[in-house]
């Protein structure tokens, strides 16, 4: 059973984020807000013993509300959002290369930011200056305690014998500004590759396809394609497509990932198996050594550019590990102490900062968000006068 803690999770755009959250909640308990309607029926149908403890908001003022009726301390994050009541945390939602984390000023106003790692650590101290640097901790990555601890126990789902290629490409986007000009469909290259995947792996090796999480938000076009696709090859028993909050268990089952420009690409690293990426943009994006760039993760694994390439660089992977020593490195550089207790050090970090708030007034609480408010303010008004 969940603890009592009045703790607090804000999940607003990604089922996913709540495989960040999830084992904060198992072991200290709370309440689980969100406002978006998807993520609500997801958990509500997967995880039926949040009960109570899952509750849909109009906006986050009606969650405040709530918050302040519950008397909560603090509030986990996962995306860049603030709720401006009880003391907030950050637990972050991956390692990816994308740029986000150079472009939310607001990173520096949460009370405690818990970082997976020293290449996290060093993206955050090169783009901002920390006032306040006792607040970042590198803890590690609890998503993926339970896979190098082996004791995740989903059940396979092919029994063939055949080799399992895991095929999880970042969520489509659209209009996403000059940093995502190459691709109409911003870093995902599902578009572009999804179906010429299926027709290739199909006949050779198991496929699963797990979509990004926010498949709800649009392009159903494409992912209508997929289906037709497997259909029309009548491949269904070698490839499945998943939607799920967590990818480990998916993860666990395969051989080799095919990914792009995610979070992903670095979780796989907990693997030791080798990667491929399909490039989104073949005529522009290359791989790159630059830690800013959006294709550092690139140097781990082979690239496919052409159609053409996809058979011969699965079937070199699989049989010959030429990334080994290169996905170690990036591995220790983006994890601290991948030892399966990431989460016992988050934990930790979260009941210091939960016993020095616990008997905090109201009063004391409203002050405090008051302030952080008005520098979000400044900030947010500082960051209009540059567009303009």
């Amino acid at each position: 059973m969940p603890g009592n803690y009045r703790i607090a999770y804000w999940l607003r755009t990604d089922i996913q984020h709540f495989a960040h959250v999830q084992h904060i909640y198992e072991s200290l308990g709370g309440v689980i807000f969100t406002k978006n309607p998807d993520i609500y029926s997801h958990l509500r149908d997967r995880h039926p013993e949040l009960g109570n403890d899952l509750i849909l908001v109009k906006n986050s003022t009606e969650a405040k509300k709530l918050m302040n009726r519950l008397d909560t301390k603090m509030v986990v994050y996962t995306g860049f959002q603030l709720i401006f009541w009880g003391y907030s945390i950050q637990v972050f939602h991956g390692a990816s290369d994308k740029h986000y984390l150079l472009n939310h000023k607001r990173i520096l106003l949460y009370d405690l930011l818990l970082l997976p790692g020293k290449r996290h650590m060093e993206k955050i101290a090169g783009a901002y200056r920390l006032k306040h640097p006792e607040r970042f901790k590198v803890v590690g990555y609890p998503k993926f305690d339970k896979l190098v601890s082996g004791i995740i126990s989903k059940k396979p789902l092919f029994s063939n014998g055949r080799p399992t290629i895991l095929y999880a490409p970042t969520w489509i986007t659209q209009g996403s500004g000059s940093r995502l000009k190459f691709s109409e469909y911003g870093e995902s290259s599902l578009p572009l590759w999804g179906t010429k995947l299926i027709k290739a792996v199909s006949p050779h090796w198991n496929l699963i396809i797990k979509y990004h999480s926010r498949i709800y938000e649009s392009h159903r076009d494409i992912y209508d394609n997929i289906d037709r696709c497997i259909a029309d090859l009548k491949v269904e028993d070698q490839v499945k497509v998943v939607i799920d909050s967590n990818i480990t268990e998916y993860m666990n089952q395969a051989d080799l990932m095919i990914s792009d420009i995610s979070a992903v690409c670095y979780e796989w690293l907990h693997t030791g198996r080798p990667i491929v990426f399909a490039n989104p943009s073949p005529e522009h994006y290359r791989p790159s050594d630059d830690q800013l760039s959006n294709t550092y993760a690139w140097q781990a694994g082979d690239v496919l550019y052409t159609e053409e390439d996809i058979l011969p660089v699965i079937q070199r992977n699989l049989v010959s590990d030429s990334y080994a020593d290169i996905r170690r490195k990036l591995l220790e550089h983006s994890f601290y102490m991948p030892d399966g207790h990431a989460g016992d050090r988050q934990l930790a970090e979260i009941v210091k900062l939960y016993e020095k708030v616990e008997n905090i007034s109201k009063l004391r609480m409203v002050l405090h968000n008051a302030g952080v408010f008005a520098k979000d303010a400044v900030r947010h008004a500082g960051e209009k006068r540059n567009r303009s």
